[in-house]
């Protein structure tokens, strides 16, 4: 079943990876003291921008391992998982230009 939605993974990997691409830039720009997750923010500190990157990276294959399992067992759900992890990328790129890049 996952086969019959390779744009969907396709969709959820770049709008989460945009969060990641935005994320080191704004943190340049307007330091770690902007970014909401605690997590993100202690491993920026004693790893730098390597640490939320790795994070990052893991959380990415989460969601993608999570999607291909709901594709696979609920394929009526994969689309609206999919539009919910996409939205979330969108929220952190988002994020991360309004109140990093752009101010």
């Amino acid at each position: 079943m996952p086969n019959r939605y390779p744009a969907m993974f396709v969709v959820v990997a770049v709008t989460q990876l945009l969060d990641l691409v935005t994320f080191v830039p704004a943190v340049s720009r307007v330091g770690i003291g902007a970014e909401s997750n605690p997590l993100a923010r202690t491993l920026y500190l004693s790893a730098g921008p390597l640490g939320p990157a790795a994070l990052k990276v893991a959380a990415i294959s989460i969601m993608l391992l999570a999607l291909f399992r709901v594709a696979r067992r609920f394929p009526t759900l994969a689309l609206p998982s999919a539009a919910l992890l996409v939205g979330i990328g969108l929220l952190g790129s988002g994020s991360n230009l309004l109140f990093g890049l752009l101010r």
